[in-house]
């Protein structure tokens, strides 16, 4: 816990100016009221039938306003030059680009339709290919993007073990732990809790519906990992490399972002998660200790939702 706290406080201590962070907030207030007022992200840029280009051309443009309208004002209220550098610009618009075809990216679901006619198959196959869409759209992108770019770098941006020591995000979960469990016993819980339930699902392919969960809590996990890769690794660490210290703010914006489907309490909460991570990933130069915490929090959810169920049973 000791070294997350001293990444913490020599981030504050070296980088903290109150112009830009309330300029963040203020930002950040803003996005909130007009996403939670006005449904923003489901009614215009993620409606129902929308084709599936038009989908990522709107989440690049939805997650780039986010990302620049911080980047931008932050280069000027710091007098750094990144702005002026080609490597800014082509870093910050292959992350975003990727990130934008990730979220847009609903052909999978078009395949299974063709291709599988029972309707659970189907279910379950949807579900999966949620979860692993980001191989393609993130992972094998970055891979390719860092043999072109990054070769000299030993690890795939932060998705490296050296000099990693898990005590401190064990400990952390270990803390959380608690509150984890007060949630557990609050009202809508188990509606949200685990994403794929078991119970409801009816077996396919031979599988049962408990190895259909283990299947799915897989690829959940590999989702996660990639989710942590895009953020804490491209833009954080693969940002550094232009914008140093100054790539954490940009990517906590396109973060609460990727949360304004989701309930208000978690998007605001993505924004501290997010920023944490953020500084653990830069200083670091690893993403696993942000691994551990974000996947650890989303296991032990999925863990004490089926308590609760059975529980109640």
């Amino acid at each position: 816990m000791k070294t997350i706290f001293k990444y913490l406080r020599t981030h504050y201590q070296n980088h903290f100016q109150w112009k830009l962070y309330l300029y963040f907030a203020l930002l950040m207030v803003g996005c909130f009221y007009v996403n939670y007022t006005f449904n923003f992200e489901t009614k215009y840029i993620n409606p129902p039938g929308r084709s599936h280009w038009l989908r990522m051309l709107s989440y690049a443009l939805f997650y780039g306003a986010a990302y620049f309208a911080i980047a931008v004002p932050q280069a000027l209220l710091s007098k750094t030059n990144y702005l002026r550098q080609r490597e800014f610009w082509l870093r910050s618009l292959f992350f975003l680009g990727i990130l934008s075809i990730m979220a847009g990216f609903w052909f999978y679901r078009d395949w299974i339709k063709a291709w599988v006619q029972d309707y659970n198959s189907r279910r379950f196959l949807f579900s999966l290919g949620s979860n692993l869409k980001s191989l393609w759209t993130i992972f094998i992108p970055l891979i390719l993007f860092k043999r072109w770019k990054d070769k000299q770098d030993n690890s795939l941006y932060g998705l490296t073990t050296k000099g990693f020591v898990a005590k401190p995000y064990l400990l952390m979960l270990a803390f959380m732990l608690p509150l984890l469990i007060w949630a557990s016993f609050q009202s809508g819980f188990l509606s949200a809790y685990p994403a794929f339930k078991p119970w409801k699902r009816p077996p396919v392919f031979g599988l049962t519906s408990w190895q259909m969960f283990g299947i799915f809590e897989l690829t959940y996990s590999w989702d996660f990992i990639n989710t942590e890769l895009i953020f804490r690794g491209a833009l954080i660490i693969g940002m550094a490399r232009v914008m140093k210290e100054h790539s954490i703010l940009p990517m906590v914006a396109v973060y609460a972002l990727l949360h304004f489907e989701k309930p208000m309490a978690e998007a605001i909460g993505s924004i501290f998660g997010g920023y944490i991570l953020g500084v653990i990933a830069l200083y670091s130069r690893s993403i696993f200790g942000g691994i551990i915490i974000h996947l650890g929090v989303a296991l032990l959810m999925d863990a004490l939702a089926i308590g609760q169920y059975f529980m109640i049973q």
